[in-house]
């Protein structure tokens, strides 16, 4: 087997340190933020709505900077210039938010700190996930992105614990500690990953070389996805489509899910700030559990049928938490769909890895991937909160599954995306 073909597994742990990096901010910003909102706002509605808006900063940002990544050239690469830049300031705002207090403080400088804090994430998050494919051939990468999935949990789980332990002494501690959490794995990466030895990056640069193009940006970040939106649009198999739609919903469920279950957890189930934001610990936990099987099973029966069993697992568990609505049943319903999660968050980004037309568009559909996510981010809090507002606050997790639900039907017209499927591209180089 070339050298290149090996599966290297001390790099995956690596390059998964920006996503690992990711989930602890993310994770203690879900659990934390929504309560502070609440005590502003009062309304589910109302919080998923700041929640919702925070994260159109993503949307409009990963897109374009998955392209302007593609078409970056450093000595540094084209996608570690801008997680070094970016983590950093991210680190900083996220530490302020936790400085604010409902009591004293304006609303609004809560929501200038959340939003900044979103534009120096959505600088660099989507180029996180871009390094894994720029340096893994196809046939490893859903063994690549378990790994991605195995510290993303890690990372959920870290926080969930310092969520716990720290929160009750001090939500700032908290804050501060996953910040600096944050800058040291930065730091690791910048020693170990090696961004102008991947695999893609190699090929970009002499495919460049050899056609005599200049190495510097020739195309607008605009370019680059609206074509690729187009080849989505018309191509003949709309697998790519399917999938995205996919995606986008049972995106609106889980950030419905993050954004309100702690606000839930002290508004239904009466719990304090800390134990409510730490309960969704338990679908990490089987989610981390099966990250890395998830990844191998794909390699045995393929990418797809795994999918729709895990969105059948992940509404079986929101449905349990629905009917019983008790502390004990709800943890029963997390760890059910903790599991299917897994399989679904592996294996799906990984089936749009495999619709890319050309490698030089990696970063731009890895973009659009966030766009979906982002979408239903937005959308998923606002709507399934009003309905929980409107219905009753015991609602919250049954309008959750009809989401997941929605996402399944749209999987069933995905036919493409396991390892080696190729179809001619139109228009496209």
């Amino acid at each position: 087997m070339n050298e290149q073909e090996k599966f290297k597994l001390g790099l995956a742990f690596s390059l998964s340190l920006g996503f690992f990096l990711n989930m602890m901010a993310w994770t203690l910003y879900d659990a934390q933020v929504p309560i502070t909102l609440f005590e502003y706002l009062g309304s589910y509605g109302l919080v998923g709505l700041w929640m919702a808006l925070d994260n159109m900063i993503g949307i409009i940002i990963i897109p374009i900077m998955g392209s302007v990544s593609d078409n970056t050239r450093t000595k540094y690469g084209r996608r570690m210039p801008y997680i070094m830049v970016g983590v950093p300031i991210s680190a900083v705002f996220f530490v302020l938010i936790a400085t604010i207090n409902p009591a004293s403080d304006p609303f609004w400088l809560l929501i200038l700190y959340m939003l900044f804090f979103n534009i120096a994430m959505a600088c660099f998050r989507g180029q996180t996930i871009a390094l894994m494919p720029d340096f893994t051939k196809p046939i490893n990468r859903s063994k690549g992105y378990a790994i991605f999935n195995l510290m993303a949990g890690l990372g959920t789980i870290v926080a969930f614990i310092l969520n716990f332990i720290l929160v009750p002494i001090s939500l700032v501690l908290a804050f501060l500690t996953i910040a600096i959490l944050m800058v040291i794995c930065l730091i690791i990466m910048m020693l170990t990953v090696k961004e102008k030895d991947a695999y893609v990056y190699q090929q970009v640069l002499e495919a460049e070389k050899a056609t005599g193009e200049k190495t510097k940006r020739e195309e607008g970040p605009f370019e680059g996805l609206i074509e690729s939106f187009r080849y989505i649009g018309r191509s003949e198999d709309k697998s790519a489509l399917a999938i995205l739609l996919g995606i986008f919903l049972w995106f609106c469920a889980y950030y419905a899910l993050t954004s309100l279950f702690p606000v839930y957890a002290v508004d239904v189930l009466g719990l304090e700030r800390g134990p409510a934001g730490t309960m969704l610990i338990f679908m990490s936990l089987t989610f981390i559990l099966m990250a890395v099987p998830a990844g191998i099973i794909a390699t045995k029966v393929g990418r797809i049928l795994p999918i729709r069993i895990g969105l059948i697992l992940f509404t079986v568990g929101m449905l349990i938490g629905f009917i019983f609505q008790t502390p004990t049943m709800i943890i029963i319903g997390f760890i059910i769909a903790g599991l299917g999660f897994a399989f679904v968050n592996t294996l799906a980004v990984v089936v749009l890895w495999e619709l890319v037309p050309t490698e030089k568009r990696t970063g731009t559909f890895t973009g659009i991937y966030f766009l979906a996510i982002f979408l239903g981010a937005i959308m998923g809090p606002v709507i399934v909160g009003f309905l929980t507002d409107i219905f009753g606050n015991t609602t919250l997790l049954l309008f959750t599954s009809f989401f997941i639900i929605a996402g399944f039907v749209c999987m069933l017209f995905v036919k493409r995306g396991e390892a080696g499927d190729v179809e001619t591209p139109v228009g496209m180089d």
